[in-house]
């Protein structure tokens, strides 16, 4: 089982203070290569490089204006040892993105353990046994970026010195100042480039739709939740169906996947 090592943070003089970074806004898709030039500049002054993308679901590439990989051409990810993140398959197998479906502060791992600010016991369910051998780094900040409708993003920054294995240090320096850049690019990167019609318009539910659709997510039948919400199964069809017609839904599947996109359904519930 992986180690989750709880470290709080305590700020001394050695932090570097947050500067801003100009350069680094992107609101067209004209300011990605300059940001990520800029970002690139940033980590390699403080010893680091960074990898990044903008949608771990997605197998579309972080791209500039002209289509050109971004982790390829600016970050300098071209060797064979970084061929696992431009490998889709290679890349769900990865730790580092397994982390961050469950994980949405910034972390350092290495092949003895996920070392965070606060505890996180689902990080103790993924085993770090070939960590170094499936990640291709002997350690990384990792930087999740939780964004609207369930999208991660992630930023993972490892010491240009290739036989470092803690990151201790740069984590505690720069862990906070990389976080907020990363966020900052991977934010305006997907709100100039996200042009997906399957994406759901922000709606209003009344409590007994959301009360539904929350039931139908957990796999209950309409009479399954009639019997839970004390209602006729009829009932329940209308409100199911009233959901999908204000989230533009094709069918009750489509209907839970949106609901739970706009935070209708939670993990928690």
């Amino acid at each position: 089982m992986a180690s989750n090592v709880l470290k709080l943070r305590i700020p001394h003089e050695n932090i570097e203070p947050l500067p801003f970074v100009d350069g680094m806004d992107i609101r067209e898709t004209d300011d990605v290569l300059k940001a990520a030039t800029e970002l690139d500049r940033v980590a390699k002054d403080r010893g680091m490089r960074v990898m990044m993308w903008h949608d771990i679901s997605s197998q579309e590439p972080l791209v500039d204006a002209d289509s050109r990989s971004i982790n390829a051409h600016v970050f300098d990810n071209e060797t064979e040892n970084e061929s696992l993140y431009e490998d889709y398959e290679k890349a769900l197998r990865s730790q580092i993105f397994r982390a961050c479906r469950v994980e949405t502060e910034p972390f350092w791992v290495n092949a003895r353990g996920f070392h965070t600010d606060w505890r996180n016991r689902r990080l103790d369910e993924i085993s770090l046994d070939d960590f170094e051998e499936t990640c291709l780094v002997k350690a990384a900040i990792v930087i999740p970026v939780h964004l609207a409708f369930g999208q991660i993003g992630v930023a993972v920054f490892v010491s240009l010195d290739e036989g470092k294995d803690s990151l201790a240090d740069e984590f505690t320096k720069f862990g906070k100042f990389f976080s907020d850049l990363a966020r900052r690019f991977v934010v305006g990167y997907t709100r100039c480039s996200t042009r997906n019609p399957y994406l759901p318009n922000e709606t209003l539910l009344t409590k007994r739709e959301i009360e539904c659709i929350r039931w139908a997510a957990f796999g209950k039948t309409d009479l399954e939740i009639g019997m839970i919400l004390g209602c006729s199964h009829a009932t329940v069809r209308y409100h199911i169906k009233r959901t999908c017609e204000k989230l533009s839904a094709v069918n009750r599947t489509q209907s839970v996947f949106k609901a739970c996109q706009l935070g209708f359904v939670g993990a928690a519930s």
